[in-house]
């Protein structure tokens, strides 16, 4: 079994902050299938025609022409996966105009496609928590919410030497759960990472244990053994500032967390919520890539 990643590729050849963490994050040959995925960004006039042949012929493949920059910036990207450690079965590109902005148009590639992830550069943080945040009453926008976080995704910085590992973040929620799966069958195939489950205990927060029991059965179950695990519990009145503090003291890769929460600590969009910490955390983990799983 091989797994396939979209990568966001802009325009900003000196940047793909994407490319550069998976790079960095795969030391391994097993084999994996990447799709280069590129947005063009349209004026108002073209975005119109574009939006009027989907709407004429929704079935048609929404193919775009490259720019000098986007062919750059593509021609880099292949040229650093190449370069990498990372074992390449089959590297393809693929370009669409923009119809629903580009985060919008990301998503849903990923809710048409079996991707195990979809990996994004920090560009898209601001756009992402403009969707997280608005409130579900445009049409469009509660489609888009409705049906494109159906794969993980990765919000990637430019990757710092010596980062290792993945800090999971824990609930007993069923995200959270489903994160922990995640975790466990990327790093299945990547046995120089370790993973530290952290649960933040509140006043009125579960007890840690069974909450670890759970995960550490899910990692299991992708031959995760215990001693590429460590458990940590920490008391703190902030969720987010105590997650902060833990991935600069440790120093991780990557932080993963669920997307969804409780009903009453979550923004509703259409027929899911996005938790309020994660929300807030597109924005401060700023040193390591961020795994978010619906």
């Amino acid at each position: 079994m091989k797994l396939h990643f979209l990568i966001s590729i802009s325009s900003e050849s000196e940047k793909l902050f994407g490319v550069r963490f998976l790079r960095s994050f795969f030391k391994t040959d097993n084999l994996c299938d990447i799709t280069l995925f590129h947005v063009n960004t349209t004026d108002l006039k073209s975005q119109a025609c574009s939006l009027m042949a989907m709407w004429e012929s929704p079935g048609t493949d929404n193919t775009a022409p490259l720019t000098v920059a986007a062919k750059k910036a593509i021609a880099r990207a292949k040229l650093l996966l190449q370069s990498g450690d990372i074992g390449v079965d089959s590297l393809k590109t693929k370009t669409i105009t923009e119809r629903h902005g580009k985060v919008g148009d990301i998503l849903l590639e990923g809710a048409n496609n079996m991707y195990d992830a979809m990996i994004l550069g920090r560009r898209t943080t601001y756009a992402l928590q403009w969707m997280f945040e608005r409130a579900a009453d445009e049409i469009a926008q509660a489609l888009i919410r409705n049906a494109a976080l159906s794969s993980p995704i990765w919000i990637c910085c430019d990757p710092e030497e010596g980062r290792r590992h993945v800090l999971l973040c824990v609930d007993g929620s069923r995200s959270s759960l489903r994160m922990a799966d995640h975790v466990g069958y990327i790093l299945s195939f990547i046995p120089v990472h370790n993973v530290t489950l952290l649960h933040v205990k509140g006043p009125l927060s579960s007890d840690s244990e069974p909450i670890f029991r759970e995960s550490e059965s899910i990692l299991a179950g992708h031959h995760i053994g215990p001693e590429r695990i460590t458990q940590k519990t920490v008391t703190g009145l902030s969720v987010i500032n105590t997650i902060c503090r833990e991935e600069t003291t440790g120093e991780y890769a990557a932080v993963a967390v669920g997307l969804s929460r409780q009903p009453d600590k979550s923004i509703t969009l259409g027929s899911w919520k996005v938790g309020k910490t994660t929300t807030a955390l597109l924005s401060k983990i700023s040193r390591a890539s961020l795994w978010c799983c619906p």
